[in-house]
């Protein structure tokens, strides 16, 4: 068993009205009057370090989250524990909701960088669907996005090149985190990238020695460069058509 390094509650956990993740998060649509009782329903605000695991696959999935800050990384192992990566979480990110009360977690979650978590028991969330149905709504809709990106995956593990598969995990990233891309111009299409290789093959279903030689490759015909812990795009569209990636 992995050990959990979410060790430290915050002393003063971020009110949900002025939360910067709002926007982008499971509390997005319901009404400011009711802010405080879905506050009143979140366990916890926590501090996870980096690599550590917010929670284990097969375990009971007695709580779900939202991301507040930092990147997680979710991922099912095999028979042998060599991991397969399914998604990138990012702040605003809705994870490890189970619909069945005793339920178990289908996945792992573990912590890209240092990361802050909010925290929701399972039952509480249950009980706030009964009473509202715009967060029933949307919790449907959050669950249909990751399933569709889920597919999507499975069709690159199946049909797609390693450059396809790379390229395509950069581009919905870097569309995921565009409203918050650096600078302007050129430099627009630089953003942070604090996957290791390792995990990027575990990502995109390839070794660390084909991925470092995918990223080669990209940066000498001028797409994209990654090194320390950035990526850089030098030709946007061209990496978009590469990894087959619709912005819709």
């Amino acid at each position: 068993m992995k050990t959990n390094k979410m060790t430290e509650v915050r002393p003063a956990p971020t009110r949900c009205a002025v939360c910067p993740v709002r926007e982008k998060a499971l509390f997005q649509v319901i009404n400011d009057d009711y802010l405080h009782e879905a506050e009143s329903r979140r366990f916890g605000q926590y501090r996870l370090s980096a690599r550590g695991h917010l929670f284990e696959e097969g375990a009971p999935s007695t709580m779900a989250y939202t991301l507040f800050s930092g990147w997680l990384m979710l991922y099912r192992s095999d028979s042998e524990g060599a991991r397969q990566g399914l998604r990138v979480a990012l702040p605003g990110d809705f994870i490890g909701y189970a619909a069945l009360t005793d339920g178990l977690y289908g996945h792992s979650a573990m912590a890209i960088t240092d990361a802050v978590v909010c925290g929701f028991r399972q039952a509480d969330l249950h009980a706030m669907l009964d009473r509202d149905a715009k967060i029933a709504r949307h919790i449907t809709e959050i669950q249909a996005r990751y399933l569709a990106t889920c597919e999507s995956k499975v069709l690159g593990l199946a049909r797609k090149s390693a450059e396809q598969r790379i390229a395509h995990l950069i581009a919905e990233l870097f569309h995921r985190l565009e409203p918050h891309a650096e600078g302007d111009g050129e430099r627009a299409h630089s953003m942070p990238f604090p996957l290791t290789q390792e995990m990027l093959g575990e990502l995109s279903g390839l070794t660390p020695v084909h991925t470092n030689r995918v990223l080669r490759r990209l940066r000498a015909d001028g797409v994209m460069v990654c090194e320390r812990q950035r990526v850089t795009i030098l030709d946007l569209p061209r990496l978009l058509q590469i990894g087959e990636f619709n912005e819709n």
